[in-house]
């Protein structure tokens, strides 16, 4: 939870012209998810034999899987474009040229 507020802080204190301000909304919004699944986490444990079991394990799973669904419209979607077209790369080197001219 530290983490997210430091995160938070950074994100608050950044230049207005350092990134698009149209992504700031996303921006916040993954910060909010992080610091949520946390605080669940952190109150899933705390709460860890009592009847709040079932309602917190609830809440936290659905903070991790609204996090994890609003992943790729963020910036992280370029995590995932960025493997495949180095698998591709990867995979179009080792096969060779149609045309016949030579390789990388």
């Amino acid at each position: 939870m530290i983490g997210t507020a430091g995160l938070w802080m950074l994100n608050r204190a950044r230049h207005p012209l350092h990134g698009d301000a149209k992504q700031k909304p996303m921006d916040l919004g993954f910060i909010a998810l992080l610091f949520l699944v946390a605080a669940s986490g952190l109150a899933l444990w705390l709460g860890r034999g009592t009847p709040a079991l079932a309602l917190l394990l609830c809440l936290h799973l659905g903070a991790v899987i609204a996090l994890f669904a609003t992943l790729p419209y963020g910036k992280f979607a370029h995590g995932v474009f960025r493997t495949a077209a180095l698998l591709r790369h990867n995979t179009e080197k080792r096969e060779p040229s149609p045309i016949g001219l030579g390789a990388d």
